[in-house]
């Protein structure tokens, strides 16, 4: 390696990452580019020397990975992530700690397969067919069921987590990841931390009133945001929209979502609003119950308008009535909740 890596990496600690250009992490992962930069850190992309292909790698912030509860956090998130080994599921493959030659901050380093596409969101922003919006959630809940099976909640899912690629074939194939990064910054030490260096996280937009709360979250929370983002898909915005963050998640946690445009199928509808339940017992028990039910809408769908005294017994105990959901628990101060991490973060 070169004498002047450790400056190099000193310089990198000072969010300036371009300066890792050519330099080796691990021993095997050569940086060709930079990718992004979040209040995390930043994502690579590497050349992975041994094996003489592609991966990204996503460096921790130095500040971040000092922190032994953050560090300690990110090597057990990075050691579930990766365990997933799914289709709709990015590939992390490896993870360590990187200390360059002759000194210099410790850098934590997850490395995982180089995507080729773009974000979900960069497809939204008009309503898609009722159709095509369920063939994209049904990869969704694919790869959020291999998670949570494995008992692994994502916690921050939205467009910009869910990436679209293709297989070898062309067939369209949808990967989620950042698996676990909202809990590697849970706890009052690394979250002190995070908000003296100005890093915040959660997504109001696609935040689960249980979040929005500071309460209990468990994989009814992904699916809440699946909720957001199928009516996000259906009508072309999220249920809740302001600029405050506050109001947004006062939003989530005590008004209804609007109506759905009268073109998406009311039993559409009706799963929609159940995702968006406010209460955790009021909407699916699993990813693979939504996915049933989608499964046997689109199947109907198929044939034709679907006749809604004919349903199956799956559909059929889904009401199509929206009712209030209202909830009492009032939502934090707005400094302790983590809003808005910026990709890559």
């Amino acid at each position: 390696m070169a004498s002047g890596e450790p400056a190099r990496a000193q310089k990198a600690g000072a969010n300036d990452p371009s300066v890792l250009l050519g330099l080796v992490i691990a021993e095997r992962y050569r940086v060709d580019a930079v990718l992004g930069i979040g209040g995390m850190g930043a994502v690579l992309r590497c050349r992975h020397l041994g094996l003489d292909r592609d991966v990204a790698v996503k460096l921790l912030h130095p500040e971040l990975a000092a922190d032994a509860e953050i560090a300690a956090r990110f090597d057990r998130e990075a050691r579930s992530a990766s365990r997933l080994e799914h289709p709709n599921c990015v590939h992390v493959f490896d993870f360590g700690a990187w200390q360059p030659s002759g000194g210099g901050p410790v850098a934590k380093y997850l490395a995982m397969q180089l995507l080729s596409g773009c974000e979900l969101a960069d497809l939204l922003g008009q309503p898609l067919p009722p159709r095509r919006a369920i063939a994209l959630v049904q990869q969704i809940l694919a790869g959020l069921e291999h998670a949570h099976e494995r008992g692994i909640v994502h916690r921050d899912l939205k467009p910009e987590n869910v990436f679209v690629t293709t297989d070898p074939s062309g067939v369209e194939v949808l990967k989620l990841v950042d698996f676990g990064i909202a809990k590697i910054t849970a706890g009052e030490g690394a979250n002190a931390k995070l908000t003296r260096m100005g890093v915040v996280f959660g997504t109001p937009r696609y935040m689960s009133p249980e979040q929005a709360a500071g309460g209990v979250v468990d994989l009814r929370t992904d699916l809440y945001a699946v909720g957001v983002i199928l009516f996000e898909m259906l009508s072309g915005l999220p249920p809740f929209l302001d600029d405050d963050a506050m109001a947004l998640l006062r939003k989530h946690l005590f008004h209804d979502p609007p109506p759905l445009p009268d073109s998406v199928p009311p039993q559409l509808r009706a799963i929609t609003f159940r995702l968006l339940h406010k209460e955790r017992d009021g909407r699916f028990a699993s990813a693979a119950q939504v996915s049933l039910a989608l499964a046997e809408l689109d199947a109907q769908l198929a044939r034709g308008p679907v006749d809604a005294l004919a349903l199956s017994p799956t559909l059929a105990s889904t009401s199509f009535e929206q009712r209030p959901q209202v909830t009492t628990v009032m939502p934090p101060r707005i400094d302790s909740v983590r809003i808005a991490a910026v990709r890559p973060g």
